[in-house]
């Protein structure tokens, strides 16, 4: 299974909930000051994407942080450890959303798997 659909959970699961303790929560709060930081960068970095392309949550080995990244197209995240992306692709929000990227956004972080994004930063750190 792609890294995309294990990014996702059904909306309302326990995996959609936003971290409150662990290396996830913890990462988030040291490296964006919380939660709520931490998904409006994401948001305005991703929305800020002109085409098609990617928003990324990625660990920076070098530095140890979480960093939001961008690629461009299909283009992989090659540059960190991939923990959270979001298709900024027109396919992913242009029916629902009546192509508002974010409307999308907003939407997108109730099926982000939380608990895999966990799993991808424990094996990276």
């Amino acid at each position: 299974m792609s890294l995309f659909w294990k990014n996702l959970a059904p909306k309302g699961s326990d995996a959609t909930k936003p971290p409150t303790s662990g290396a996830l929560a913890k990462q988030i709060d040291t490296d964006f000051g919380g939660f709520d930081a931490f998904k409006a960068e994401v948001n305005a970095k991703t929305a800020a994407i002109q085409g098609s392309g990617w928003g990324w949550v990625g660990y920076n080995k070098k530095t140890k942080k979480l960093e939001v990244v961008t690629t461009p197209n299909q283009d992989p995240l090659l540059s960190h450890v991939p923990i959270i992306g979001i298709d900024i692709w027109e396919h992913a929000f242009y029916l629902d959303y009546q192509n508002v990227k974010a409307d999308y956004l907003k939407a997108i972080w109730d099926v982000i798997n939380f608990e895999e994004a966990e799993k991808r930063l424990q094996a990276a750190i």
